[in-house]
Order: C-alpha cells, then sequence, then structure tokens
C-alpha cells in the first residue's frame, strides 16, 4: 500500500504502509472476542483524515476475498466496550448498549469493505506505478535527480518566521447538566472546580482568545488535558505539523513538564493537512500561515468582532456538537488579547526536529512560551 495524498492534498514524498508486509493478527481477550490495537497499524485515520491509497493487487490470487479491517478501539486510544461492534459481540443492552450484532447485519465498526480480486482486464498498469513503489519503498537516494521532477512542490513552513507562539488546551468537564463536556481554551486558568483541579476550558460562546493578523505565521502548542485522541479540524487555513511530546497531565498548571522527548510526525502527515490527531498527555505543535482568500464578493465581517471569525474544533460529531470549537479572529477590530509580533532578547534557543524554537527558560525545568512584546492589535 502505497499513500500520496491525504485531506489537504499529495504529500510530499510517496509513503509505504504495511512495508515490509507483515500478516495480520487479532488479539483476543479471555472470552474469545476481538481486542483493539493501539500499537501497531498500517494506517490510522480519525474522523476527518483521509487518504488517498494505492493498492498492488497482482500478486493476490484472481477469485481472492480481503477484508478491510479495523481494530481501532473507540474513543481512541483505550476504548470502551459499549462502543466496539463485531458480529458475535456480547449483548451490552443491560449495561445501556446495543444487543449483539447478527452475521450480515449491523452496527460493525470492524468489518468495513470486502475486496473481491478477479482477472485483470485492458491494458497493464503503466511502468510509472513500479517508479512509484521504488520511490516509496527506497526512498529518492536510489532515484537521484528523478525524485526532484516527480515529487509535489510543497511548501514548509519556517517556525523562525512565526510572530507568535500560542499554548492552547483540549479539556474535559462536566455540563450543568452532569453530561462530559469537551471544550478548548488556552493556559490562562479562568475558573477552579470544586475539588482544587484547574480548568482551563472555555465556552464555545466565550469571547475570542486567538486574534490573528492575516498573512502571519504562528506556532501553536497545544495539551490535550484529556484521555480521548481528538482530531483538530482547522477552518480558513492549512497547517503543517512539526512534533508530538508528552507532558505531565496531572502537573499541567499553564507551563508545560515535558516527560519525554518530541518525536516528528509521521511520515503519512508531512506536507499540509487539514485535521491533526492530537494524543491524550501530548503536545502536538502545528504551525500555519493565516492566508484569507482574495474572493470576487463583499464577506461581512462579525458584528462582535469587527473581524473575520473562523473555527477551529474536534471532528468527533458528539464533541463538535458540544462546546469543542473555538474561534480564530483574523484582523480583529475590538480588543480581546495581545497578540504581538516581537520577541525580547532573553531566550533559550532548542532545537526540535530540524527546526528551531526560542523559549524563554522558566523554573522547575518547564519550558514556558517565548516572551514577546510589541503589540499588533
Amino acid at each position: 500500500m502505497i499513500q500520496i495524498g491525504n485531506e489537504a492534498g499529495f504529500t510530499p514524498f510517496p509513503v509505504a504502509l504495511n512495508n515490509p508486509p507483515t500478516k495480520f493478527s487479532v488479539q483476543f481477550d479471555a472470552n474469545g472476542n476481538p481486542i483493539g490495537s493501539t500499537l501497531k497499524y498500517n494506517l490510522l485515520l480519525a474522523p476527518a483524515e483521509r487518504a488517498d491509497i494505492i493498492i498492488d493487487f497482482s500478486n493476490v490470487p484472481a477469485g481472492s476475498k480481503l477484508i478491510l479491517y479495523n481494530d481501532a478501539p473507540a474513543p481512541f486510544p483505550v476504548g470502551d466496550p459499549l462502543l466496539d461492534y463485531f458480529t458475535g459481540d456480547p449483548d451490552q443492552t443491560l449495561f445501556g448498549g446495543a444487543p449483539s450484532t447478527e452475521p450480515g447485519f449491523g452496527p460493525n465498526t470492524r468489518t468495513l469493505m470486502q475486496f473481491q480480486v478477479v482477472n485483470g482486464r485492458g491494458a497493464a498498469d503503466p511502468a510509472a506505478m513500479n517508479l512509484l513503489e521504488t520511490l516509496a519503498v527506497n526512498g529518492g537516494a536510489t532515484i537521484g535527480n528523478l525524485v526532484n521532477s516527480l515529487s509535489p512542490k510543497l511548501e514548509k513552513l519556517e517556525a523562525r518566521k512565526a510572530v507568535q507562539v500560542r499554548d492552547l488546551t483540549l479539556n474535559e468537564t462536566f455540563d450543568d447538566a452532569g453530561r462530559l463536556i469537551q471544550m478548548l481554551g488556552t493556559n490562562k486558568v479562568p475558573s477552579t472546580a470544586p475539588d482544587g483541579t484547574l480548568q482551563f476550558g472555555l465556552p464555545y460562546d466565550a469571547d475570542p482568545t486567538d486574534v490573528v493578523r492575516r498573512g502571519t505565521t504562528e506556532v501553536w502548542r497545544i495539551f490535550n488535558t484529556t484521555g480521548d485522541t481528538h482530531p483538530m479540524h482547522f477552518h480558513l487555513v492549512n497547517l503543517q505539523v512539526l512534533s508530538r511530546q508528552p507532558f505531565n497531565v496531572a502537573g499541567y498548571d499553564g507551563v508545560p513538564e515535558f516527560t519525554g522527548p518530541a518525536r516528528l510526525p509521521d511520515l503519512n502527515e508531512l506536507g499540509w493537512k487539514e485535521t491533526v490527531r492530537m494524543n491524550p498527555g501530548e503536545c502536538t505543535t502545528i504551525i500555519m500561515r493565516f492566508d484569507v482568500p482574495n474572493i470576487p464578493y463583499h464577506v461581512p465581517v462579525s458584528p462582535r468582532t469587527g473581524g473575520y471569525e473562523y473555527v477551529w474544533h474536534c471532528h468527533i460529531l458528539e464533541h463538535e456538537e458540544h462546546d469543542n470549537d473555538a474561534t480564530v479572529d483574523c484582523d480583529a477590530v475590538k480588543r480581546f488579547t495581545k497578540t504581538v509580533c516581537q520577541r525580547t532578547n532573553e531566550k533559550a534557543t532548542r532545537q526540535l526536529g530540524g527546526l528551531l524554537f526560542s523559549r524563554e527558560n522558566s523554573s522547575n525545568g518547564r519550558q514556558s512560551p517565548p516572551k514577546l512584546s510589541g503589540e499588533i492589535l
């Protein structure tokens, strides 16, 4: 399997999945039920992520039937038996879930699609398909300069050109009806729970905190303090993933204590993205440039800000519809927060995945965003 694109377009280089090919196996619990896996995967996709995939069936005998199978637990990554549907699954009606799934019926979130392999018809595949596989499996070094003429030319945003580094949070609490609710927030504490827990989340109708200027580049560090992976989707802009890094969730007070090294995005996450998986207990660092498109008609500004409001939100539907959204306000007139563009001289430089970030050192070995000055609103 070779991936050549995602929801934002082509990847900068074809990516070989399931390489080298390994036999798929399913683990079972003591009752003989399949267990979801988060450790190994051929292709990991969250809601709103997409993948353009080329699959080579040339060595599969005609008459074969292959199953596209999903073993990702839901909610990801821990899982809940009430949300795991497959043929012959346990009857969960006594616990508020669904009855057992009968053969040939749903719900079934594991068996997704069947491929029926038949004899080939028409012209043979072009030789370029073999070249694509060579690129994906062996890398560009084996073909040299030919890669430059074949690979898409995708711009790589530079962190050193960012005018702002924002620390934002993904949060979980309970609403007035006692239901679990997910909210976005900053690294500032607007409220404290009765048990003393710091609460960073803000309701969707709160004043915008992410006020940007068109044409500027920003780096966002988004800290997931919840127990789920959230596919965060961004309107107005596409983005690029810089890194993921674990942090101490229990001790998070707005200034992170990282508990491990940063790691680069998966190969099929390189280039532009519209939706990014943000895992529990991790800081996902992204970069984006806020280019507002030129359009041949008038678009009115937001009556509450005087700017143009766009949302970023979780693409799990129940989260999206229950306050896991926030607005990005471009070129706002009304003053909400300070957006700044000039760094101070007191900074320490650290390298992350080949990109340089400047951060002010803080106490306890923790890192705060760069100290910035120079208001541009």
